[in-house]
């Protein structure tokens, strides 16, 4: 790993790539699948998932607390990358982008996660713990 830390993380699905790619694009199905635990209630307040369309979600934690993530859609290709900035509301912004990457694997899906820009490795830690849950979600939201 050079330069800032980042995180990369693969699952793979038996769901073809439009199902997995439409469950991560559509608005709808955004609090099926983003956020840490189903111990969280996840609030979609916007998802226009377009390139240069803004997204904000709203986390509340198990323990009261609410934690908004808010973004930027960069690249949006129909069933095989899905690319936006994040940055938690009312924090110092930082250059942080998180990809999806969607391949064919046999009659399923591979995918690819990375979460870059993130200023230190503390950081980086704390996001990917959020990341393997939202995979975990994701997997059970595409079946």
């Amino acid at each position: 790993m050079t330069g800032t830390p980042e995180i990369q993380m693969e699952r793979s699905f038996k769901a073809a790539q439009a199902r997995v790619f439409a469950t991560l694009s559509n608005k709808a199905s955004v609090a099926l699948w983003l956020g840490p635990s189903d111990d969280y209630q996840v609030i979609v307040h916007d998802w226009d998932c377009r390139p240069q369309g803004r997204y904000r979600v709203q986390f509340d934690t198990p323990e009261g607390q609410t934690h908004i993530v808010i973004g930027e859609f960069r690249e949006v290709s129909p069933d095989t990358r899905l690319s936006f900035t994040w940055t938690w509301e009312g924090q110092p912004v930082i250059d942080s982008l998180v990809t999806f990457e969607l391949k064919p694997e046999g009659t399923g899906t591979h995918l690819l996660l990375t979460h870059t820009g993130f200023p230190d490795a503390g950081m980086r830690g704390h996001h990917e713990q959020g990341w393997a849950g939202t995979l975990e979600r994701l997997s059970r939201a595409v079946g």
